[in-house]
C-alpha cells in the first residue's frame, strides 16, 4: 500500500524483541528442534531488502565436575545405608509431588513443537514409569493402575491395534443410505442386552445444561436472563442431596457468575467440586468450533478456561475429560490438543448419521482416536460417540425418542412431538415407569462393548428454575431406587463424565480410528457445509485479532497482560461465533468485541515498543471500529511528516520486504479504463490474461463463479445452478493487475520465490474485495491447473493437521465441500497447486485440476436449524489468497504434507509484518 511521505523519505526498520514463534502447521519430526534456546538479535539493520535474521541457537549441555571427593570407606558405607533406609520416604515424596504439581500455563510455542520433549511430556513419561515401578507397592489388581491424580483405581489401556477404522476410506466406501429404521429413524430395531446378577449393567445419568455463549441472544443477554439462574439453581439442588450430580462446560459463564457470589457460596461450590457432585468438563472458555478455528485460538480458549479454574478453584478441579456435544463436526487436531492438555477421554455427538449407524453396527462407537501421522499411538485419546440424533433428552436414554421424551420432566402437556406426555413418578406407577425406561437403557447398551451406559440428561439452557431441577432429580431418584432394589444386576445412579470413563476404559479391546468427521449431516442430504463460509467478514476479523494477539505475545506479552483480548478471541471460537450461525445482533456484538480487542492489543504493542525506543511511535491508521453502514465510512487523510516505518516480524524466520522510497509530492490514485494486454512478464514467469474478461489464464486458470440457490441458510449449503460471473463493465488498472466491477475488486501481486527454494515454483497473491448484495447467491473463485489429481483433494485442519478427501460422483455436491481454515491443495506425480487463505472458507474440488474456494454467501431464508433467519448482513470483505504452483507431487496413499516453500508462504501470509510509525517531525 502506498502511503504519503513528507520531505524526508520513510524507511523500513525491523523490530525484533524477544523470542520468535514457529509455524503452527505441523512439522515432520525430523524438522523439530529439540533442546534449543533462541536468543533475540540485538541490532537490526536497515537494508534495501530488509529481513529478520534467525535467532542464534544455543545448545545447553550438562557439565560434570572433574574432581571427586575422597570419602572414607566408613562415610561411604554410612551414606549407602542412609539411602537404603530412606528409600520408602523418597518414593512417597515423589508420589506427592506428582499428585500436586501445577502445570504451567503453556504457550503455543512451548506446547505444539516440543512434543514428547515438552515439560508435560516429560512429566507424563515419568508418571508412567513411577506407576509401573510401584504397582506392587500400591496393591493393584491385574489389569488395574492407580490414578495418582484422583486416587481412584482405573482400568489400564487396552487397544486393538489390528482393528483400525480409517475415516478417509470409510467416507469413500460407505453407501450413505438413509433407510427408515423404525423408532430409531436412522438406525434399526435394537434388541436389549441380557441383564441379571451374572451380567450386571451400570447406568450413569449425567445432568447437564448446554449454554451457548451467544446464539439467539448475545453473551451478556443469555447470562442475565438464563445462565446466571441456571448455575445458582444447580448449586442449590446439589447441596440438598449428595446423590445428585451435574457437569458444566462453559467457563466463560461460570467465571462471570463466580464474580457475583459471596464467600459462603464459593466455598459451597468448592466442596461440591471436591466431592465429585459438580464437575467441569473440558473446561474451556467455550465449546469451540472445530472446522473454522485455528489451533492457536482453540488453545487460547482452553488456556483461559483452565487458568481461571486454576486461579479460583485449584489445580484439582482442572478437567480430565472433554465434552463436545454441539460443534458441527470434529477435527483430529482438536483430539490432539485435548490429549496434549492431559485429557484421558472425550465425548462427541454431531457425527454424520450414516457414520454413526456404521460404527454402532460394529460396536465401534468407542475407540482410541489416533493421529494419521502417529505411528506408535503416543497421542491416542479414548473417544465416545453418542449414537442418536441429538443431545436432548428424547434422544439420549435409548433408541426410541417417544419413550425417552416421557422422562423429560420439564416438558408439559403436548410438548413431546410423539404425543406421549411425561408422567410424574409415584409409588403407584414407579414399577411401570421404571421398567419402560430400563428397557431403553438395555437397548442403548447393545450398541457398546462394555456393560456401562452413559445417559446425558439435559438440553439447551436447562435447569433454570428450582421447580425444573427438583422435578428432574426427584423423579429420577425414585426410578433409580426402584431399579436398584428390584432388578438383579441393575446399578443406576446420577453420575459425571469421569464416573463413566473410569468405569469403562480398559474393560474391552478398543479399536483405533484415524481421520476426522467432516462434513456433518443430520438428516437426508442436509449437509452442514454452508457455515464454513457464512459471515465471511467476521471470519476475517477473527483472524485479524488472532494475528495481532500472536504478534503481541511473540513480543513478550503475557497471558495476564493480554487477558482481555485473549478472552474476546476465545469467546468468538464458540460454535455459533466463528461459524457465522448466530442472530444478526449477536454477530454485531461479537464484531464490536473483536474490534475493541484489536485496539487494546495494538495499544499494548505500542506501549511495549515505546519502552524500547527513544523516539515517538504511533500505529498507522485510525482506531478500528465496526463500520455498520457505508455512510459511516470515511476517507483517511495522511499528513505531511517525516520519520521511519517500524516493522515488527512475529516469526522466527526472515520476511522479505522492499524498502521503497516514495516521492515527496502529492499524488492521486484511481482506476483507468484500458485494454488488458495478452500477457505481462513478471520477475520469473509470464502471467497471461484473457483479453475479454481480464482473468488469469496462465500459469493457472482463474474463474469467478456463483451458485444461484433456492434454499439453504447459515448452516446448510444446498446447491442450485452454477454459473460464471457476468464480466460486463469491467474497469482495469493496467499497471496493478486490478479488475474492478460493481461488486468485485481483484488485484494480483507476484511474489518473489526465495532462492533457497529453487526456481521450479510460482507464487502469486490474489486479493479480492467482495460485497454480496443479492439474496440466494454464493460467490466463489475457481482456480485450476493442468493436474490429474484423480479426485484426491487435501485441506488443513485448524492450521495443524491435514485431511485427504476423495471425490465421489454418487454423492451430492454439498457433501463434498469441506472446511478450509487456511489451506487447500491438489497434486499429481508432476505438479502441485496449493491455495493459502487469510481466513476460513469452504472449499471443494469438483473436477480434476480445480479448487473452488467460497468468498461469501447471502441467503434469504432460514434452514430450519434453530436460527430463525437467513444471512443478509454481509459486509465488504477482503480475502487474500496465496497461490503456489510447484513441481513435484506425492503418493496419494502416503500421508500428505506441504513443502518447505508452502510452509514459509503460509507463515508469512498468516503473520505478516506489523507496521508502526516512528515520527520525528
Amino acid at each position: 500500500m502506498l502511503r504519503r511521505s513528507g520531505e524526508t523519505d520513510r524507511k523500513a526498520t525491523l523490530f525484533t524483541p524477544g523470542s520468535q514463534r514457529k509455524s503452527r502447521l505441523r512439522r515432520k519430526a525430523n524438522d523439530e528442534e529439540i533442546g534449543l534456546v533462541t536468543t533475540p538479535s540485538d541490532v537490526v539493520e536497515k537494508t534495501p531488502s530488509a529481513s529478520v535474521s534467525r535467532p542464534k541457537k544455543v545448545v545447553r549441555r550438562k557439565t560434570s565436575n572433574p574432581t571427586r571427593s575422597n570419602e572414607s570407606i566408613l562415610s561411604m558405607t554410612f551414606a549407602i545405608l542412609t539411602l537404603v533406609c530412606c528409600f520408602a520416604s523418597i518414593m512417597t515424596v515423589m508420589l506427592f509431588l506428582l499428585m500436586h504439581i501445577e502445570t504451567p500455563d503453556l504457550q503455543m510455542k512451548d506446547l505444539l513443537y516440543q512434543g514428547e520433549h515438552s515439560l508435560k511430556g516429560v512429566l507424563q513419561r515419568k508418571e508412567k514409569q513411577l506407576v509401573d515401578a510401584t504397582q506392587s507397592l500400591l496393591g493393584h489388581s491385574p489389569g488395574l493402575q492407580r490414578d495418582i491424580h484422583s486416587g481412584h483405581a482405573v482400568q489400564t489401556i487396552r487397544k486393538d491395534e489390528s482393528n483400525v477404522i480409517d475415516m478417509r476410506e470409510l467416507n469413500y466406501q460407505l453407501p450413505f443410505s438413509n433407510e427408515d429404521g423404525g423408532v430409531w429413524k436412522q438406525g434399526w430395531d435394537v434388541q436389549p442386552v441380557l441383564v441379571d446378577a451374572e451380567h450386571p449393567l451400570t447406568v450413569y445419568v449425567i445432568p447437564h445444561s448446554h449454554c451457548d455463549p451467544g446464539w439467539l441472544k448475545t453473551f451478556d443477554q443469555y447470562f442475565q436472563s438464563q445462565t446466571k439462574s441456571i448455575i445458582t439453581t444447580v448449586v442449590d439442588a446439589l447441596a440438598k442431596d449428595k446423590r445428585r450430580k451435574f457437569i458444566w462446560a462453559e467457563i466463560s459463564y461460570f467465571a462471570w457468575w463466580w464474580e457475583e457470589q459471596n464467600e459462603s457460596t464459593r466455598q459451597l461450590v468448592k466442596r461440591l467440586l471436591n466431592e465429585g457432585q459438580l464437575e467441569f468438563v473440558t473446561g474451556g472458555w467455550v465449546q469451540p468450533d472445530e472446522a473454522n478455528s485455528e489451533l492457536y485460538a482453540m488453545e487460547i480458549q482452553l488456556q483461559e478456561g483452565h487458568t481461571w479454574i486454576r486461579e479460583n478453584i485449584g489445580e484439582e478441579a482442572i478437567p480430565k475429560y472433554a465434552w463436545s456435544i454441539d460443534p458441527f463436526g470434529y477435527s483430529s487436531s482438536a483430539a490432539w490438543l485435548w490429549q496434549k492438555y492431559g485429557f484421558r477421554a472425550m465425548l462427541i455427538q454431531r457425527v454424520h448419521y450414516a457414520i454413526k449407524k456404521e460404527l454402532a453396527r460394529k460396536k465401534h462407537l468407542e475407540f482410541y482416536w489416533r493421529q494419521t501421522w502417529d505411528e506408535h499411538g503416543e497421542h491416542d485419546i479414548f473417544t465416545h460417540v453418542m449414537p442418536f440424533f441429538s443431545y436432548d433428552i428424547p434422544h439420549t436414554c435409548g433408541p426410541d425418542p417417544s419413550v425417552c421424551c416421557q422422562f423429560d420432566f420439564k416438558r408439559g402437556r403436548g410438548q413431546c412431538p410423539w404425543r406421549k406426555d411425561p408422567i410424574r413418578v409415584t409409588t403407584e406407577n414407579v414399577a411401570e415407569r421404571a421398567m419402560l425406561l430400563w428397557d431403553q437403557y438395555k437397548k442403548k447398551a447393545a450398541l457398546y462393548r462394555s456393560n456401562t451406559v452413559l445417559v446425558p440428561l439435559g438440553d439447551d439452557f436447562r435447569y433454570q428454575t428450582a421447580k425444573e431441577a427438583e422435578s428432574q432429580y426427584e423423579n429420577y431418584q425414585i426410578i433409580f431406587d426402584y431399579l436398584n432394589k428390584n432388578v438383579p444386576g441393575a446399578h443406576v445412579q446420577f453420575g459425571t463424565l469421569s464416573d463413566y470413563f473410569k468405569d469403562v476404559m480398559g474393560t474391552f479391546d478398543t479399536p483405533l480410528l484415524k481421520g476426522s468427521f467432516f462434513t456433518y449431516a443430520d438428516v437426508n442430504e442436509d449437509y452442514w457445509s454452508g457455515y464454513f463460509t457464512s459471515r465471511a467478514f467476521d471470519k476475517a476479523l477473527d483472524r485479524q485479532l488472532e494475528r495481532v494477539l500472536y504478534a503481541a505475545e511473540s513480543m513478550g506479552g503475557s497471558s495476564h497482560e493480554l487477558r482481555g483480548p485473549r478472552r474476546e478471541l476465545a469467546l468468538f471460537q464458540h460454535h455459533d461465533g466463528v461459524t457465522g450461525t448466530a442472530k444478526t445482533k449477536v454477530v454485531e456484538d461479537y464484531a464490536r468485541r473483536m474490534f475493541g480487542a484489536i485496539n487494546e492489543t495494538h495499544e499494548w504493542m505500542l506501549a511495549f515498543i515505546k519502552k524500547s525506543q527513544t523516539t515517538s511511535v504511533s500505529r498507522f491508521g485510525e482506531t478500528l471500529k465496526p463500520c455498520i453502514s457505508a455512510s459511516e465510512a470515511r476517507d483517511l487523510s495522511i499528513n505531511h511528516c517525516s520519520g521511519e516505518v517500524l516493522l515488527y516480524n512475529p516469526l522466527e524466520s526472515p520476511q522479505r520486504c522492499a524498502d521503497t522510497t516514495i516521492a515527496g509530492r502529492s499524488f492521486a490514485l484511481g482506476f483507468i479504463p484500458c485494454e488488458i494486454p495478452g500477457n505481462v512478464a513478471g520477475s520469473n514467469t509470464v502471467i497471461e490474461f484473457d483479453p475479454k474478461t481480464g482473468l488469469m489464464t496462465a500459469p493457472f486458470k482463474e474463474q469467478w463463479m456463483l451458485w444461484k440457490v433456492k434454499s439453504g441458510g447459515a448452516y446448510l449449503f444446498v446447491p442450485g445452478t452454477q454459473i460464471p460471473y457476468d464480466m460486463k463493465n469491467i474497469t482495469v488498472e493496467k499497471e496493478g493487475f486490478v479488475i474492478n466491477t460493481e461488486k468485485w475488486k481483484r488485484f494480483i501481486v507476484e511474489k518473489e520465490v526465495p532462492s533457497e527454494y529453487g526456481t521450479n515454483a510460482i507464487v502469486i497473491d490474489f486479493v479480492y474485495e467482495v460485497s454480496v448484495d443479492i439474496d440466494n447467491e454464493e460467490w466463489f473463485v475457481r482456480f485450476g491447473a493442468d493436474i490429474q489429481n484423480n479426485g484426491y483433494f487435501h485441506t488443513d485442519l485448524n492450521g495443524f493437521n491435514f485431511d485427504t478427501h476423495r471425490f465421489r460422483s454418487d454423492m451430492p455436491i454439498q457433501s463434498q465441500v469441506f472446511p478450509m481454515p487456511t489451506l487447500a491443495s491438489i497434486d499429481d506425480d508432476n505438479m502441485r497447486l496449493t491455495i493459502i487463505s487469510t481466513h476460513a472458507q469452504g472449499t471443494a474440488s469438483l473436477e480434476d485440476g480445480t479448487i473452488d474456494v467460497w468468498l461469501d454467501r447471502r441467503l434469504r431464508q432460514d434452514d430450519n436449524r434453530g436460527l430463525g433467519q437467513g444471512v443478509q448482513d454481509n459486509r465488504l470483505t477482503r480475502t487474500r489468497f496465496r497461490v503456489i504452483l510447484e513441481s513435484g507431487g506425492h503418493d496419494h496413499a502416503a500421508e500428505f504434507d506441504v513443502s518447505p516453500l508452502v510452509r514459509r508462504m503460509w507463515d508469512e501470509l498468516q503473520h505478516p509484518l506489523e507496521m508502526f510509525g516512528q515520527v520525528t517531525s
